[in-house]
């Protein structure tokens, strides 16, 4: 595989512990394969990946760096290799980025059909082979760019069937023996949390994951929590908890616009209570015990908590603080 001069000004070379070690696969042409439970930013991680693979920076507005192949039981040959629609013939994703020198991300693999996923098993054998050719759905040979790369995610590895995902297939040895020695555990981290996720807010979600993990008789290392708290969850609430402080504080956001309050808008309130509502209700009401939900619900809109969140919008969006 060609080697790029990376871009590493990106907060994920350290707060991803795996980060460098992914980068040092793809500049080898080795298959990466990252696993995880739903909602730790597997899929994400791996476009970060490609952008800092090839030197480029994120949402730089030009040709994505690499082909996603969202997977679940109808993803067919042609979404993989090419075929026939009733549009016309339709390339297929690994074609495109083996034709043109990107990264496959295959997108929650284990949730192939075996039998589908057995096409992979010829080209990612070839990953790092100069020069390998394979056929499209049009039975055309095709040669590999020197950039091509793959990266697979999953909730599980496919070795077994999960009682948690049961949308996975089992899958043949011989595909998860393609990512052999670069399979990476995608797990809870903290560090990064707290680097994207304002601090009142972190701080309860992360008390949150502590109490289940402790009520199912779990540690950080978990992945196959009943009831989860993913950094894609924090990032939801974010979103809501953000528009409700601006309103609520009546400051100016990144584009000048002051929010005004709205009658029975969405609050990070009602972001909790929709958490816990999918919850058994015994496991719901004994972790909002542990963490003091209740206390946390009647300070966040406090002053001081208003003060904190002025603060910290502003030094995240590079704003003047006043």
């Amino acid at each position: 595989m060609k080697t790029h001069t990376r871009t590493l000004d990106i907060p994920e070379v350290d707060q991803i512990p795996s980060f460098m070690k992914i980068l040092d696969d793809m500049g080898v042409g080795n298959n990466v394969f990252l696993k995880g439970i739903a909602g730790t930013g597997k899929t994400t991680l791996g476009e970060k990946a490609s952008y800092a693979h090839f030197g480029r920076k994120e949402n730089d507005k030009k040709e994505l760096p690499f082909v996603i192949i969202t997977c679940n039981q109808y993803t067919s040959p042609i979404d993989i290799k090419g075929g026939q629609t009733m549009y016309g013939y339709k390339e297929g994703g690994l074609i495109e980025a083996w034709r043109d020198g990107k990264i496959l991300i295959i997108d929650e693999m284990p949730k192939l059909d075996p039998n589908t996923a057995g096409l992979l098993n010829d080209p990612l054998a070839k990953s790092a082979k100069e020069g390998a050719v394979i056929f499209n759905g049009l039975n055309e040979p095709i040669e590999k760019h020197p950039d091509f790369g793959c990266i697979a995610t999953g909730n599980v590895t496919g070795k077994a069937i999960s009682s948690t995902y049961v949308g996975n297939n089992k899958q043949d040895s011989s595909l998860l023996d393609r990512f052999s020695g670069s399979i990476y555990e995608i797990g809870f981290n903290e560090k990064l949390e707290r680097s994207l996720v304002y601090p009142a807010l972190v701080d309860i979600c992360i008390e949150i994951r502590n109490a289940i993990l402790k009520y199912e008789g779990k540690d950080h290392t978990a992945s196959d929590m009943e009831d989860i708290m993913t950094l894609r969850t924090m990032l939801n609430f974010q979103r809501i908890y953000e528009l409700e402080m601006l309103r609520a504080t009546g400051i100016k956001d990144t584009k000048g616009i002051v929010s005004r309050p709205v009658r029975n808008g969405k609050t990070l309130k009602d972001c909790m209570e929709s958490y816990f509502l999918v919850m058994n209700r015994e496991k719901a009401n004994h972790i909002q015990g542990e963490v003091n939900m209740t206390k946390f619900l009647n300070r966040y809109q406090e002053a001081e908590m208003k003060q904190a969140f002025i603060a910290e919008y502003r030094r995240r969006n590079g704003l003047l603080v006043v």
